[in-house]
C-alpha cells in the first residue's frame, strides 16, 4: 500500500491498493486520495444514489455519480 497526499484531507496516508474502477478517474483515485477518504466516498456515494434516485448502469446517471465523485474527493487531472 503507497503513502498519497490526499486531494481531499491533505494528510499524507495509506493509499488503495488498486484503483477502484477502471480508467482514468481509477488511476486519479489510486494516486490522489487516501484510504479513510474512499471510505467516506463509499458512504456518500449511497446517499447521493439514494436521493438522486440514480441508477449507475445509466450512463448520463453513471457520469453525473463520477462528477460528484471528483467534486467530493477534489480530484486534479495530472
Amino acid at each position: 500500500m503507497a503513502e498519497v497526499t490526499c486531494s481531499r484531507c491533505g494528510n499524507t496516508g495509506a493509499g488503495l491498493d488498486q484503483a477502484p474502477m477502471p480508467g482514468k478517474v481509477g488511476e486519479l483515485i489510486q494516486d490522489q486520495v487516501c484510504a479513510m477518504c474512499w471510505k467516506e466516498w463509499l458512504g456518500m456515494q449511497v446517499k447521493i444514489i439514494n436521493e438522486y434516485r440514480l441508477s449507475p448502469a445509466e450512463p448520463r446517471h453513471f457520469d453525473f455519480l463520477v462528477a460528484q465523485l471528483r467534486a467530493f474527493l477534489n480530484l486534479k487531472d495530472e
